[in-house]
């Protein structure tokens, strides 16, 4: 092999040999890039029904909240049982628009589009039966124990 070494001018050598270490490091450099591009950019509510993923930022609201998901024109559970003070926050994972209405009229959400969230904190026991306002054949009920 050393005899093939000293076929090859010194020049090309060191030529090939700097080349290869720009690769080397351009292709690292471009992956590192790429990784912290990741760690800093903004996340945002993300909605993809087609892949049945459903995703959104958490809020302050949000945790020690029970979930209640707008999906396929249902809400999923459509029976909540949380205690006095409790919180439930409805997420719409759904390709339309949905709203969580009470049908005594203790709350109303705004229109939630797809991939937004509502919070309605519950202080008194009770049963709670809700509606969506565009589509009134969706129904839920809280139960506040």
């Amino acid at each position: 092999m050393s005899r093939f070494r000293r076929l090859i001018p010194l020049r090309v050598r060191s030529f090939v040999t700097t080349w290869r270490a720009l690769v080397t490091l351009g292709l690292a450099a471009v992956l590192a890039g790429a990784a912290l591009a990741g760690c800093f950019s903004e996340h945002a509510a993300t909605t993809d029904v087609a892949e049945g993923t459903c995703s959104f930022p958490l809020g302050p609201d949000v945790p020690g909240s029970t979930i209640v998901v707008i999906q396929d024109f249902t809400f999923q559970p459509a029976d909540v049982q949380v205690q006095a003070g409790g919180r439930v926050t409805w997420v719409n994972c759904d390709t339309d628009n949905h709203t969580s209405t009470a049908d005594g009229g203790e709350w109303s959400s705004p229109l939630l589009a797809p991939g937004d969230r509502f919070t309605e904190t519950f202080p008194t026991a009770g049963e709670f039966p809700y509606h969506c306002q565009p589509h009134p054949f969706m129904t839920g009920r809280i139960i506040v124990t």
